[in-house]
């Protein structure tokens, strides 16, 4: 009885976080950073609401899966209320691995990083939560010699990585930690279970785009690209400061030095050793997102560690960068904030700029009326390659045929299709006669029906545009629109 009573408090503890969890995420303006569009406009487009061609380095997966909410409710509420339900299953989860450890349960609960991703348009919460299961079950096999427990163990890493590319950087460093002492063929049918999880991806990306490793190695070689030259825009490559990696780190709890003393090192070494190269992976590029993968496991052994008082410090700890992290989404309730997140936030701390009118509010406001006076059209958008994306990604209407990006348009111009490319030859000495060569491009897609001679008008996010045959005729709230001059039209 006396256990059942101590359940039901803690259940009752677990209710309250999460409402409160949902609370702010559903309340603040915030959906995230970095990649939403990648997953928001998939959803968006399948739903039949993007009046644009789908760009994205990503998996299309999670995009996917939601499609029909969004069809639903014509907006990307529900990737709030499904992040929600991800993270109810990370809770719900680690207390149930932890044999329902009261520690372990608001140590969760308290962490700064399920506060900081509740927001988020991401599928970094779902593979989370399968790479959760999938690390439980490799531990298992560790412990017990089960192959049943590795093949779930792939299985979930698997349909991890269906949903969010980058997880197989962390699934080779889970298995070298727990495979490198162990049978060869073990380590095959690891390998060949993770295959089986992905292929419902696979599967997927074989029917709409011909090719089942589309994405994986889109995603592979932009990566490289980006890492060798700045990617195929060339941008500066962004670093590390100091500042930003301390952030970063801030959000490991700070009893997990515990995890160096030597009688607890030595039970839980596989664990540690991966968790210490996940760190390092991680702090590289100082995204604090990421350590939503590897800190449920870290909070996992925590609570089985750690005594009375450092419980409580941890969690004084935890509550004071959890109400510092969900500041700047309290703030975009009302307000649209020049830094939008806690790292962001932190830097610009005296440079903090609010507005009560939102950008997004503001383009959407002007496309309306851009779709009411000039109905039907299709527009080129600049003057950045992908701006036709955020205009697609904050329009909920069909008066405006397509978006089209002033990229597509200017190959169109020239007769190119080719975007970004790269030759790698050998160099052979003069008396040979032939060198190999190995090619890989970007270009547009073969099968592009857009009428390209039919555009007459163009959307600018400046107050020009480049391209040297349109003229303005129209400055709305944030955006221009510019109009085809007579005599150049392409025959």
């Amino acid at each position: 009885m006396l256990n059942q009573s101590k359940n039901k408090n803690n259940y009752k503890i677990i209710l309250i976080f999460v409402c409160l969890l949902l609370l702010i995420s559903l309340l603040t303006k915030y959906y995230g950073s970095g990649d939403v569009g990648d997953y928001a406009d998939v959803a968006k487009f399948f739903s039949g609401n993007y009046q644009a061609k789908l760009r994205t380095s990503h998996s299309i997966f999670y995009g996917l899966i939601h499609a029909p909410f969004v069809k639903l409710t014509n907006n990307f509420l529900f990737f709030k209320i499904s992040s929600f339900l991800w993270f109810s299953l990370i809770i719900l989860s680690l207390y149930y691995m932890s044999n329902k450890n009261k520690k372990t349960l608001l140590l969760i609960l308290t962490s700064p990083i399920v506060w900081f991703m509740a927001p988020w348009i991401s599928p970094i919460q779902l593979s989370s939560l399968l790479f959760l299961w999938g690390y439980y079950f490799i531990k298992k096999y560790d412990e017990k010699g089960k192959i049943k427990n590795l093949f779930y163990s792939a299985l979930f890493l698997g349909l991890s990585w269906a949903f969010w590319d980058p997880i197989i950087y962390f699934s080779i460093f889970l298995a070298f930690c727990f495979l490198f002492n162990k049978k060869f063929s073990h380590f095959l049918l690891f390998f060949a279970a993770l295959f089986v999880g992905s292929l419902p991806k696979l599967i997927l990306e074989h029917f709409l785009f011909g090719f089942a490793f589309y994405s994986i190695l889109k995603h592979l070689f932009a990566e490289i690209s980006f890492i060798t030259q700045g990617g195929i825009y060339f941008q500066e490559l962004p670093s590390s400061s100091l500042l930003s990696i301390i952030l970063t780190l801030l959000f490991i709890p700070f009893f997990s030095y515990l995890f160096f003393k030597k009688e607890n090192f030595s039970k839980h070494k596989k664990t540690i050793i991966f968790l210490i190269l996940s760190t390092i992976f991680i702090i590289i590029d100082a995204q604090i997102r990421l350590f939503l993968l590897i800190i449920p496991i870290i909070i996992l052994i925590l609570g089985n560690i750690i005594n009375e008082k450092q419980f409580k410090i941890q969690i004084l700890i935890s509550l004071f960068l959890t109400i510092l992290v969900v500041n700047p989404y309290l703030i975009q309730i009302k307000y649209e904030a020049n830094a939008k997140e806690f790292s962001s936030f932190v830097k610009s701390l005296f440079s903090l700029e609010l507005n009560s009118t939102f950008y997004n509010s503001l383009v959407q406001q002007d496309l309306n009326e851009i779709a009411k006076e000039l109905p039907n059209q299709i527009f080129v958008v600049g003057n950045k390659p992908d701006d036709y994306q955020r205009v697609a990604h904050v329009y909920w209407g069909k008066e405006i045929k397509e978006f089209i990006s002033i990229q597509d348009y200017e190959l169109f111009l020239k007769n190119e299709t080719r975007i970004a490319g790269k030759i790698l030859c050998s160099a052979s000495k003069s008396w040979n006669r032939r060198d190999i060569c190995f090619s890989i491009e970007l270009r547009k897609s073969i099968n592009d029906n857009t009428d390209y001679n039919s555009i007459r008008y163009a959307i600018s996010l400046d107050e020009n545009l480049n391209l040297d045959n349109f003229k303005l005729i129209k400055k709305y709230k944030v955006l221009s629109v510019f109009e085809k001059k007579e005599g150049k039209w392409k025959t």
